[in-house]
C-alpha cells in the first residue's frame, strides 16, 4: 500500500463526514426507513472500522448498501475499508459507485487519489489530487497537494514532488504534513540547511513524532553538529522506544562502532 501522507486522516475524514448523496429520487416511507437503516449500520461500520474490528465493520457495511444502494456514504466508506484490507477489486467497485453518486466530493476524490497511487496509478491519482485541490470549497487543499507530491516522488518525480508540497505550504504554512516531506527531500537532495529550517518549522507546527526525530538525527549528523543529533536522538529512544524509527538509530549506531 502507498505511504501516502495522512492515508489514515483522509479515511476517517471521509468516513465521518463525506459522500452522503442518495440521487435524485422520490422519497417514500419506505425509501426513507431503508436510508435510515442503511445510515445506522453505516455509522456503526464506521465506528468498528475505527476500533480495528474489520470482519464487524464489512458485516455492518455491507448491510448498508444492501439496505440502500444509493447510499453512497455507505459505499466510499465500504471502499476505504477493502482498501485498508487489500482487497483492491472491491474496493475500486465501490470507490467507482461512490464517485458515481456523490459527483461533487472532493474529500472523496482526494481519497480514491490515494487508492490509485497505492495501485501505481500515478497519473490518474494526481488528477484526483488536482481536482480536489482545485475546488473551491474545498476547506483544506494542502492535504491533496501533499498527497500529489508524496505520489510524485514514488513515481520517481522529484521536482514534481517539490512543487506539490511547496504549493501545500502556500496554501497553508503550517501543514506539517508538507513541512516534514520537504525536510526529508531536502536532505535527499543535499540541502541540509533548507532541510533543518523545514524540520524546525515542523517542530513549531506539530507534536513530535519519531520520524522527525529521526530525520533530525540525520540532517543534524549531516551538519556535523553531534550534539544536537544526540539530543534528537536520546528523545526517540525515550519517547519512541518500540518505533521503527528508534531501530533504524541503534541500527546506525551499531554501523558507527
Amino acid at each position: 500500500m502507498s505511504r501516502l501522507s495522512g492515508l489514515l486522516l483522509v479515511a476517517l475524514a471521509l468516513l465521518g463526514t463525506g459522500c452522503a448523496t442518495t440521487g435524485d429520487r422520490p422519497r417514500t416511507e419506505s425509501a426513507a426507513s431503508r436510508e435510515e437503516a442503511a445510515r445506522i449500520n453505516t455509522d456503526l461500520g464506521i465506528g468498528y472500522f475505527r476500533q480495528g474490528r474489520m470482519e464487524l465493520a464489512l458485516e455492518r457495511l455491507t448491510r448498508a448498501v444492501e439496505q440502500d444502494r444509493r447510499y453512497g456514504r455507505a459505499h466510499a466508506a465500504l471502499a476505504v475499508l477493502y482498501q485498508q484490507l487489500d482487497e483492491t477489486d472491491d474496493a475500486e467497485r465501490h470507490f467507482r459507485i461512490a464517485l458515481r453518486l456523490s459527483e461533487r466530493d472532493p474529500e472523496l476524490w482526494n481519497t480514491y487519489g490515494v487508492f490509485l497511487c497505492g495501485q501505481q496509478r500515478f497519473d490518474e491519482a494526481e488528477g484526483f489530487f488536482r481536482r480536489a485541490a482545485q475546488d473551491r470549497l474545498y476547506p483544506r487543499p494542502e492535504l491533496p497537494l501533499t498527497n500529489a507530491g508524496v505520489c510524485m516522488g514514488e513515481k520517481g518525480d522529484a521536482a514534481a514532488a517539490e512543487a506539490y508540497f511547496r504549493e501545500a505550504l502556500e496554501r497553508n504554512p503550517r501543514f506539517s504534513e508538507a513541512l516534514i516531506k520537504m525536510a526529508g527531500l531536502s536532505l535527499d537532495g543535499g540541502n541540509l540547511m533548507g532541510a533543518r529550517a523545514f524540520l524546525q518549522r515542523y517542530f513549531a507546527a506539530a507534536p513530535v513524532s519519531a520520524e522527525a526525530l529521526w530525520l533530525g538525527v540525520r540532517v543534524e549528523r549531516a551538519l556535523g553538529d553531534e550534539r544536537t543529533a544526540r539530543e534528537y536522538a536520546a528523545r526517540l529512544r525515550e519517547d519512541f522506544a518500540d518505533s521503527v524509527q528508534a531501530r533504524q538509530l541503534l541500527e546506525s549506531q551499531r554501523d558507527e562502532r
